[in-house]
C-alpha cells in the first residue's frame, strides 16, 4: 500500500469516524430532551383545609423534578463527550486531507 492510499484510507476512517460520534452524540442529545418529572395529581382539598397534603405534594413534585433533572444532566454529560470526540477525530481528518 503507498503512503497515499494509506493517508486517504486513514482520512476515510476518521471522517467515517467523526459522522459515527456525531450521530452518537445527537441520539444523546434527542435523548437528554426526553426526560419528563411524572408530577402528582393536584391535591383536592384547598391548602387552607389540608396543608399537609399541599405539602407533601409539592415533595413529590420536587423530588421527581429532580429525577429528570439529573437524568437530563446524565445525557448531556454523555452527548458532550461524544461532541468533543467527533471534534477531535474531525480536527485530525481535516490535518490529514491538507497532506493529502
Amino acid at each position: 500500500m503507498t503512503p497515499m492510499s494509506l493517508l486517504h484510507l486513514s482520512f476515510l476512517l476518521l471522517s467515517s469516524a467523526t459522522a459515527l460520534c456525531a450521530l452518537i452524540a445527537a441520539w444523546y442529545w434527542y435523548l437528554s430532551s426526553r426526560p419528563t418529572p411524572e408530577l402528582a395529581e393536584p391535591a383536592v382539598a384547598s391548602i387552607d383545609d389540608n396543608p399537609a397534603e399541599h405539602i407533601l405534594e409539592a415533595q413529590v413534585n420536587a423530588y421527581s423534578i429532580h429525577a429528570a433533572l439529573l437524568e437530563a444532566s446524565r445525557l448531556n454529560k454523555r452527548a458532550a463527550l461524544w461532541s468533543a470526540a467527533a471534534a477531535a477525530l474531525g480536527g485530525i481528518a481535516a490535518i490529514l486531507s491538507i497532506f493529502g
